[in-house]
């Protein structure tokens, strides 16, 4: 593993060999409870990011130590520097501790995955704040390009810039976070809707007490509740057509 160069052709056939069996270290193991009647789940994986998951801390140090032997066997190497462990709902400093083939894990209140954050709590408006920061960065990248290149007076140009570039930067992992603001008369509740309206309203150069609805209209752009909606829609239709079990019985239950 060490020779084979990144890129190289046959890296997805040698991961794939390295880990095809990897979930034996999840058998027998009831994992953790869903919102599906039945449906439990032990474990995720994406590429190399693994997750174990279960509401019992003894199928979870029983994962984590068949995971150190799998790895012992197979040459490889558990980064348990980058490894968390995130007690869901817990109260109290009155929780299980797991460790790695010796190697304790650390407790955090939230971890990352796939570039998002969840937290102990399960807030997803917690969540949803993540995406703050490369929003407003992509908004100050634009506002840099229109100032250097003297398009102040183009206003046209500012607005396809932000829906071009600003929306998508505050949309990742937004088919999740994004549903708590999906109902009706939410349309301007998140953080990131108000910084939108903000920059609309800047780039316009109207006061900032403005009506919202007027301000997309005349930008003509779509609250970012429509924008999170489709996407949640696309992930839907995208699971219905999954050759996955556990996705099928979550999505078509019954």
């Amino acid at each position: 593993m060490g020779l084979n160069k990144q890129g190289c052709p046959l890296s997805p056939l040698l991961f794939s060999l390295y880990n095809y069996d990897i979930d034996d270290i999840a058998e027998g193991v009831s994992g953790a409870i869903t919102g599906t009647a039945g449906v439990h789940v032990s474990h995720m994986l994406y590429a190399d990011d693994l997750i174990l998951l279960t509401n019992e801390p003894r199928d979870m140090q029983i994962m984590l130590s068949r995971l150190a032997v799998y790895a012992r066997n197979k040459h490889l190497i558990v980064n348990t520097s980058k490894s968390e462990v995130v007690h869901f709902n817990s109260a109290g400093e009155n929780v299980s501790v797991f460790d790695v083939g010796g190697a304790t894990l650390h407790h955090k209140d939230s971890f990352r995955y796939l570039g998002m954050v969840f937290y102990r709590t399960l807030s997803m408006a917690k969540s949803a704040d993540h995406t703050v920061r490369p929003f407003l960065a992509s908004a100050y990248r634009i506002r840099r390009f229109v100032c250097e290149h003297a398009l102040a007076d183009r206003t046209h140009t500012s607005l396809w810039l932000a829906k071009t570039y600003v929306i998508p930067a505050g949309m990742h992992g937004s088919q999740v976070w994004g549903t708590g603001f999906l109902q009706a008369g939410r349309e301007f509740s998140s953080p990131l809707s108000t910084l939108n309206l903000h920059f609309l309203k800047g780039t316009l150069g109207v006061k900032q007490s403005t009506t919202k609805w007027a301000v997309l209209r005349e930008c003509g752009h779509e609250p970012l509740q429509f924008y999170w909606f489709r996407s949640a829609v696309k992930l839907f239709n995208s699971m219905l057509n999954t050759n996955s079990d556990i996705l099928q019985r979550v999505v078509q239950p019954g």
